[in-house]
């Protein structure tokens, strides 16, 4: 097991798609490799931030191919000038919200993710005491 953290970060620009068209919205792609599977996408809204986590396998497929479940879905799609994006389907008991972010800034977050932990191999960065003590903690 690898017991050296490795944390992972990028700032983006993202799209809010709503019925009136695109509104920027800044956002941050983070990876932490003590959660190997997963990835987040928080939106920075004045003072604070919303959080949504998900698998970074999803992220990685959602680059090439709709991918998703639930409350998250991910696709690649273009926008109006041609350029590759990345479309999020976020849903909660709030409402559902669209976000673009350009591919090539998920594809940077993600190459540099597979650095930290390849994929496939994240059961090699997983802590049972840690993820036992995870599970205790939370009841």
């Amino acid at each position: 097991m690898n017991t050296a953290p490795h944390v992972v970060t990028r700032q983006v620009v993202a799209e809010l798609i709503g019925p009136h068209g695109e509104v920027p919205l800044d956002a941050e792609l983070r990876y932490d490799s003590t959660d190997p599977y997963a990835a987040v996408v928080a939106f920075l809204t004045g003072d604070s931030e919303v959080e949504w986590v998900f698998g970074r396998e999803l992220l990685i497929r959602g680059l090439y191919e709709p991918a998703g479940e639930g409350d998250v879905n991910v696709s690649p799609s273009l926008d109006a000038d041609g350029r590759a994006m990345v479309v999020f389907l976020l849903r909660s008991p709030s409402g559902n919200a669209v976000v673009r972010i350009p591919a090539r800034d998920v594809l940077g977050f993600l190459a540099r993710s597979t650095v930290a932990v390849w994929p496939g191999t994240e059961g090699d960065h997983v802590s049972p005491d840690a993820a036992i003590e995870s599970i205790l903690v939370g009841d």
